[in-house]
């Protein structure tokens, strides 16, 4: 009986990194989605905010949030996580559904 031999050829790959044109691959949809609903996100919760006569200032403070984040947030480049959805729509005394729904 032949005994198998084995031969291990290492091998060893520089990394490169690379830059993704988003133009062109199957995230762009997807990122224009996003900001598109940033964007609704954005012009609803500054007009109830207008709405109920309250400033960024007094919205941060009741939401327990910076006033930066809400700035960032109604010019569409902040991403608020839910439990800070449900805190903007409480206070501005909407459903959450209703600050995704573009209005004319």
């Amino acid at each position: 009986m032949q005994a198998l031999r084995l031969h291990w050829k290492i091998a060893f790959v520089d990394y490169i990194p690379w830059t993704v044109n988003l133009g062109r691959c199957i995230f762009a949809p997807m990122k224009r989605r996003i900001d598109q609903v940033l964007k609704i996100l954005a012009s609803n919760v500054k007009t109830l905010r207008l709405a109920h006569g309250l400033t960024q200032e007094e919205l941060a403070f009741q939401a327990g949030l910076d006033r930066t984040y809400i700035s960032q947030i109604e010019r569409g480049v902040g991403n608020p996580s839910v439990l800070v959805l449900v805190k903007l729509a409480d206070i501005l005394k909407t459903e959450l559904p209703e600050l995704f729904i573009k209005h004319q």
